[in-house]
């Protein structure tokens, strides 16, 4: 395996020593990275009701119910949390931006 372009994929013989890759020789799960939350409108299957939806958290599902309810009661609107998203009833794209970066999260937000 001299060529240069090419890697080790797999290998059943304990010999072998792969070299790690040099862009993932990082901390492959860098905390030190902040997470960008990405907030959106969405009407698709919801018989026109608009939902604003909050995607791309890396924390446990416990958290992230309890992100959804303070973002609930800060609104005074309804939601929920699940499969790793934060769904709020109604148009509040840019309310809760602003308490997700008071809450120390940076986001974005999508779509108009």
């Amino acid at each position: 395996m001299t060529n240069k372009n090419s890697k080790l994929v797999y290998s059943t013989n304990p010999d072998i020593k792969s070299e790690p890759d040099k862009q993932n020789s990082a901390d492959p799960q860098n905390k030190s990275q902040p997470q960008i939350l990405r907030i959106f409108l969405d009407k698709k299957g919801r018989k026109g009701k608009s939902v604003t939806v909050v995607e791309g958290f890396s924390v446990n599902p416990q958290h992230l119910s309890e992100i959804a309810r303070t973002l609930k009661q800060s609104l005074g609107t309804g939601g929920t949390a699940k499969q790793g998203r934060i769904e709020i009833q109604g148009d509040f794209r840019h309310k809760i931006s602003e308490k997700l970066i008071s809450m120390g999260y940076k986001n974005k937000i999508t779509g108009g």
